[in-house]
């Protein structure tokens, strides 16, 4: 390691080696993938439980078991949702944006500041374990009123958000001085997208905040025994939709500006990257109240305004699909693909790390245009609060964007380590065998939904399900037993790395430390569209927040228990 005198008050450049990491960026990138991948572990297996305990197939064959998996539904549902959805992501996020940030800037964010967002973010899971562990927070990850759950479960996101605050302020800083010292020149595409990634979180976030902070923690205190469940799932919401891109960005990130280079290509166009990571920042906030449809409290404008700017949000995603197919079609072509398909073919299906985000990307693909439906107010009626959601929810999170985050552990896991990846056959098992399991999950999930099925219910002895219904759910049932095998061919691949691999790692992690000198600097002025978000959520959340308050009784006006003004049970 080689540090570079830096003037006062700026961070410190460092030159990074090629094949490996500092010691610090060891500790600091490894220690947050490890985080994740832990938070993983306890969310990863609740899902094929799911789908066994949702199975009426499963469930009359095997009516007597009481392992809790199985028996306690909506606190697997729980356990599911939060850790795969809201730690695992965000833990894998922010230790991502830092690596990214500093190679591509040849810089290091501010140590103890990472370490302090870490600890806050740890804390926060272990306090959510306990919670969700403990049986005293069966509220789903969603986690609106009229559901309280124990006051250690709304601690514990708190932390996890205020430690994402002090990462983004990290991430911002590094900028700062980058920018400071190379002006004219355009900041590497990775750190652009990072940045537009956290500029959209640190908005979206202000409102669970005061969900949680003004809301649901007070009620969970016994401080207040009155809330606002519609309110409360305004504010959420609010955030709740941002919240997938920001799962999404860092998948966007991979595809953009490693994968390119990992298929042997190029990005087709760098400027059209940039473009699309901006409209995301403008409409990833605007369009939260499609998860409101079928609520009475907000109006029918407000409903068709979000529906329009929900389908406008689909514009950057086509942008991608042209660009990165693009970029694989030139690196294919350079490769002799020959024929007007034959490029889909010369791909790199025998390297784990490329093979597992084009498998995503045909996930999310299925997963794409079944969002285009529920962005449609008229069909989201339809399928809005059946199983038709987490099938296509599953194809997103559960598939472009786990998918992606994994191709990148497969290289990153091995730069930190110093070792090769353990087995390269078991890696191509795992992600192929994810691909078809979700594929049969999100299938069956969706077509259940249409046939009836609700979500979020125990749905394995029921008795007012359809034939046609069940057999849908059987079915998801098979992709959870696909899934669990991937599962485990994942966790058997990394401490494979961790503990028993031996080969030197020889290959360079796909970091740029340039922006393309062609893509115009304008769309690096950030108050441009900072201003031009903040006026599109005006549009479109001002109306819906008018809607919902209630300016006659108070901010705490529907009673969350009308039968008694008494605190709820944590849990109950």
């Amino acid at each position: 390691m080689q540090a570079v005198q830096t003037p006062k008050g700026r961070l410190r450049t460092l030159a990074f080696p090629r094949l490996a990491m500092l010691s610090s960026e060891r500790w600091l990138i490894g220690t947050h993938m490890i985080s994740a991948l832990f938070a993983l572990a306890f969310g990863i297996l609740m899902g094929p439980f799911q789908t066994f305990r949702r199975a009426p197939a499963f469930v009359e064959a095997f009516p007597d078991w009481q392992i809790p998996v199985f028996s306690y539904y909506y606190q697997a549902l729980t356990m599911h949702g939060v850790m795969n959805a809201l730690f695992f992501t965000t833990f894998f996020i922010v230790g991502f944006s830092y690596f990214v940030t500093q190679r591509s800037l040849q810089r290091e964010v501010n140590q103890p500041a990472a370490w302090t967002a870490f600890a806050l973010m740890l804390v926060g899971l272990l306090l959510l374990l306990y919670a969700i562990g403990s049986n005293q927070a069966n509220v789903l990850y969603t986690f609106y009123p009229p559901m309280i759950a124990h006051p250690t479960f709304y601690l514990g996101l708190v932390l996890l958000v205020v430690g994402t605050w002090i990462a983004s302020v990290l991430v911002f800083l590094a900028y700062r001085d980058w920018r400071r010292e190379h002006p004219g020149e355009q900041v590497p595409l990775a750190v652009f997208a990072v940045t537009v990634n956290f500029i959209m979180w640190n908005i979206a976030t202000i409102a669970v905040a005061a969900e949680i902070l003004f809301m649901l923690l007070p009620a969970s205190l016994g401080l207040i025994y009155i809330t606002d469940p519609q309110f409360a799932r305004v504010l959420f919401w609010f955030f709740g939709h941002p919240l997938v891109y920001f799962w999404l960005i860092p998948t966007y990130i991979s595809w953009y500006t490693m994968l390119p280079k990992q298929a042997g290509g190029r990005l087709f166009s760098d400027a059209l990257g940039r473009v699309a990571f901006i409209l995301l920042l403008l409409f990833s906030i605007p369009v939260g109240a499609h998860h409101l449809f079928s609520d009475p409290g907000v109006s029918n404008v407000s409903k068709g305004i979000q529906t329009i700017l929900t389908l406008v949000v689909a514009v950057p995603s086509f942008m991608t699909a042209f660009n990165i197919g693009a970029a694989l079609e030139y690196a294919a072509r350079k490769r002799g693909a020959r024929g007007p398909l034959g490029w889909l073919l010369n791909q790199k299906w025998g390297d784990p790390v490329v093979a597992a985000q084009i498998s995503g990307m045909i996930l999310f693909i299925m997963g794409g245009f079944s969002g285009l439906i529920n962005a449609s107010w008229v069909l989201n009626i339809a399928v809005h609060n059946t199983s038709w959601v987490p099938g296509h929810f599953h194809m997103t999170l559960g598939g472009a964007v786990t998918l992606t985050y994994i191709g990148v552990i497969y290289w990153i896991l091995p730069m930190m380590r110093g070792r090769k990846l353990w087995s390269r056959g078991v890696a191509l098992a795992q992600v192929y065998t994810w691909l078809i399991g979700m594929l049969i999950f999100g299938h069956a999930m969706g077509t259940a939904g249409l046939s009836g099925a609700p979500r979020r219910s125990d749905l394995g002895s029921v008795a007012y399900l359809s034939d046609v219904a069940s057999f849908w759910l059987n079915s998801a049932a098979i992709g959870g037993v696909v899934l669990l095998v991937s599962s485990i061919l994942l966790y058997v691949n990394i401490i494979g790395t961790l503990a028993f691999s031996s080969k030197p790692n020889d290959e360079e992690p796909p970091i740029q430390t340039r922006g393309d000198p062609r893509s115009p600097l304008f769309l690096e002025r950030w108050g441009l569209w900072i201003g031009i978000t903040l006026f599109l959520l005006f549009i479109a959340w001002a109306p819906v927040f008018l809607e919902t308050l209630n300016f006659v009784d108070g901010f705490n006006s529907p009673l969350y228990d009308p039968a008694r003004p008494a605190p709820i049970t944590p849990g109950q």
